[in-house]
């Protein structure tokens, strides 16, 4: 479907941004930080900064993704952003812990697993926490602002809609209640008033029913057969009434 297409398409582009920001940080701390500039350490900066984009960019990514789908922030605004700032909170907390665990005691071996979890790396940890807190609440802040944008579009169609519908049942009820039929049914209810009272009442009364009836069933999509039989029945009365013998039913 398009939904998945884009879902599809969006997944690649993330990926493809990840990639050039690991690139970028890559290069960045192999020419400015790293001493001996061969290729081994510029694989070895890569593969570290491949770590850090795509556990932090990833994790972050997915955290939003599944908070997008549980609690949109279009149906509780509120909610949603209590529920970001903790969840972003903890998610940092541990996948930052984790990349720095695997960057210093697995990959770099600075560290012992005690070292790292008994101090040694705490100011380092805080330090990256804070940096990864402040992407995700960026990328927090982004998705509210284009999942208010989608409702803002929404909302637009919405209304053009209903302006739509309601210009159309109006046309509709115009054509219903035609103007030269109520001007000719006049014309000779105004001539009956005179010739014969009692007529002129009966007419009155089948005008009623018959713009009665058009009116009570404009938004109704099926009507029994037996309404629309009588329905006719008085308007055929009307006609019978104006035209006299000229004109004749038969049910």
């Amino acid at each position: 479907t398009n939904f998945e297409s884009r879902k599809q398409i969006m997944k690649r582009k993330n990926f493809i941004v990840l990639f050039w920001v690991s690139l970028a940080v890559s290069m960045f701390f192999f020419f400015v930080f790293t001493e001996e500039k061969n290729l081994e350490n510029f694989l070895y900066t890569l593969l570290i900064s491949f770590i850090y984009s795509f556990v932090l960019g990833g994790g972050n990514g997915l955290l939003n993704s599944f908070l997008n789908k549980k609690v949109p922030w279009s149906e509780a605004t509120t909610k949603r952003a209590v529920i970001s700032i903790i969840s972003i909170i903890v998610a940092n907390f541990v996948l930052v812990y984790f990349c720095n665990y695997v960057n210093f005691v697995l990959i770099q071996k600075a560290a012992t697993t005690e070292e790292f979890f008994l101090g040694k790396y705490n100011f380092l940890n805080w330090f990256t926490i804070n940096i990864a807190l402040l992407i995700s609440a960026f990328l927090h802040a982004r998705s509210f602002m284009e999942e208010l944008k989608k409702t803002s579009r929404k909302e637009v169609v919405e209304q053009k809609l209903i302006a739509k519908s309601a210009n159309a049942q109006f046309e509709s009820l115009k054509n219903q209640l035609d103007p030269h039929f109520l001007f000719n049914s006049l014309n000779v209810l105004s001539s009956l008033i005179d010739e014969n009272p009692r007529q002129a009442q009966k007419f009155t009364a089948s005008m009623s029913k018959i713009y009665r009836y058009v009116l009570e069933q404009k938004d109704k999509e099926l009507v029994t057969v037996e309404d629309e039989i009588e329905f006719a029945k008085t308007y055929c009365e009307l006609l019978k009434t104006r035209f006299e013998d000229s004109v004749d039913f038969t049910f």
